[in-house]
């Protein structure tokens, strides 16, 4: 990539596992320039809690552990979800029903494009696939 374009950022995600034991020896020291670690902290997957400080601790002791990565870290995408109800979060057609949060249907929205490029679904169908992780 540096033989290309040496400005171009190397961005590569943790894993889901952001610790500096598993990630800092990937690039040697001389060897970082324009590398940056993702993190998707979900917190749609954590121990359900009833006081938003709390999550806010959770969350604040989670980037606080990310200190020692010696390499940027960006915090990004879904990492904010704060339940699991969103389409396909956990798998196509999954309603993740069985973590925090009972999820209810709600209906698909509707194209933002005109009546003759709008493509929509049979909304009378039962289900529609795909399905599963």
């Amino acid at each position: 990539m540096r033989q290309i374009n040496p400005d171009v950022l190397f961005v590569f995600h943790d894993g889901f596992n952001p610790s500096a034991s598993m990630w800092n020896d990937l690039f040697p020291d001389n060897d970082m320039k324009n590398v940056v670690m993702d993190n998707h902290s979900y917190m749609a997957w954590w121990e359900r809690k009833n006081d938003i400080g709390l999550y806010c601790d959770d969350y604040g002791k989670t980037i606080r552990n990310m200190n020692d990565i010696k390499y940027p870290v960006w915090v990004g995408e879904w990492s904010l979800a704060t339940d699991v109800c969103a389409f396909w979060l956990g798998g196509f057609n999954d309603s993740n029903t069985a973590y925090q949060f009972d999820c209810n249907w709600v209906d698909c929205p509707y194209s933002y494009l005109p009546v003759e490029h709008a493509v929509d679904f049979d909304r009378t169908a039962a289900s529609l696939g795909p399905y599963g992780e």
